[in-house]
């Protein structure tokens, strides 16, 4: 049997797994340290209230046991590869492989130079910090309700596709919360932040434009062009000088790889993703691959392409594909993607989207990425309720 392990729970992870389980003769372990897969694409709509934890994380062993031949879950962590002898250390055992996918993601990366930061803001990238930053947005609402006169701004410091949706989810939450806690909502304003002269930098300018115009509409107040220098208990102080009072902040300005077990001869880029060859191969190991946001992948111009779900599902299948290839003794192609196109949710039923070099924005976009997500989660959600009958 040809031993392949996946390391990361992620949306690479699960989709290598997926492809790789019609594969014969192929033995299968996926290992995470989390007990769940995350579906982080949906966080903006957790932390407002629009959506449940249910709706956002899927146990990962009754998911492998779903599967007929089972995947084995191994819910540990990884201390070091040996890549010499196929060997994986974890904290409470050994495991040796045929075949290593490390599919382990990444974590919201707080500037060491930025003073504060870590210490006084939330990311998105792990469940249990969405979960406390949730908690603290509906701990406000209700003060709110019993009647809190104070003033607060909730401050998103990165205004990429993350830091957009979720400022605007939580604007909109805001205008529907008017309902309950009627003039007391004008007391809570939600400023997003980005050193970029734009929001959604490197994206097309009718996105750009369209989400701007949402998020003003929302009332959210966006400041660009803005240097944090420091962070203290009250306040952002910019590198211009001037200071932005805050009552708490949601950090969601760049990720660092989780690569910290991998050997030193692995080669990374400045964030701490893996350098893979054109075959999403770790240079020097045919049989080790680097999929998703743990990986620095390019496209065929040399374009490197962003970390998102999206690419991690398509170098999942490519590497998934190589392998059965190499099973079969046929000859390999070189990993060729690209992004097809992206959904921006910018707040109740709204949105903007991208797709296959057409635009769109409105009601209709809502829709749609709510199909696409249902699909995704109802694929997962059934191979879950497999697993338990299988019990």
């Amino acid at each position: 049997m040809h031993r392949i392990v996946i390391v990361g729970g992620g949306y690479g992870g699960l989709r290598a797994i997926e492809k790789l389980v019609k594969v014969p003769n192929v033995e299968l372990t996926l290992i995470d340290r989390n007990g769940y897969h995350y579906m982080q694409t949906e966080v903006y709509g957790y932390i407002a209230g629009t959506k449940d934890i249910d709706e956002l994380a899927v146990d990962l062993e009754g998911w492998c046991e779903g599967f007929t031949p089972k995947v084995r879950f191994v819910r540990d962590y990884v201390l070091e590869i040996d890549p010499e002898n196929s060997r994986l250390t974890l904290s409470q055992e050994e495991i040796e492989f045929d075949t290593l996918i490390i599919a382990t993601g990444a974590k919201t990366n707080f500037p060491h130079f930025i003073e504060g930061l870590r210490e006084h803001s939330y990311g998105v990238k792990k469940l249990e910090r969405a979960f406390n930053f949730r908690e603290r947005f509906h701990r406000l609402v209700k003060e709110k309700l019993e009647g809190d006169d104070e003033g607060v701004n909730i401050v998103v410091a990165g205004a990429g596709l993350s830091g957009v949706e979720v400022a605007a989810e939580m604007a909109y939450m805001l205008r529907r919360y008017q309902k309950t806690i009627g003039r007391h909502t004008r007391e809570i304003t939600i400023t997003l932040i980005d050193a970029c002269d734009t929001i959604l930098p490197g994206l097309h300018p009718f996105l750009i434009e369209s989400a701007a115009n949402r998020l003003e509409r929302l009332g959210v107040e966006i400041k660009t062009s803005a240097f944090i220098d420091r962070v203290d208990d009250i306040y952002l102080h910019l590198r211009e000088g001037e200071m932005i009072p805050y009552t708490f902040m949601i950090f969601t300005g760049g990720i660092r790889a989780l690569s910290d077990f991998v050997p030193e001869s692995f080669e990374k880029n400045r964030i701490g993703q893996l350098k893979v060859d054109d075959y999403l191969r770790i240079e020097g190991f045919d049989n080790i691959f680097a999929i998703g946001d743990v990986a620095e992948i390019t496209d065929r111009e040399g374009n490197v392409l962003p970390p998102t779900a999206q690419i991690a599902e398509k170098s999942a299948e490519y590497v998934a594909a190589t392998i059965a290839k190499k099973e079969r003794g046929e000859p390999l192609q070189p990993f060729s993607g690209r992004m097809d196109g992206m959904f921006i949710a910018l707040g109740g039923r709204y949105g903007v989207a991208e797709i296959f070099g057409f635009r769109f924005k409105g009601i209709g976009v809502y829709y749609l990425k709510r199909i696409v997500t249902l699909i995704y989660f109802l694929g997962i959600a059934l191979r879950v309720n497999a697993g338990y009958r299988i019990r």
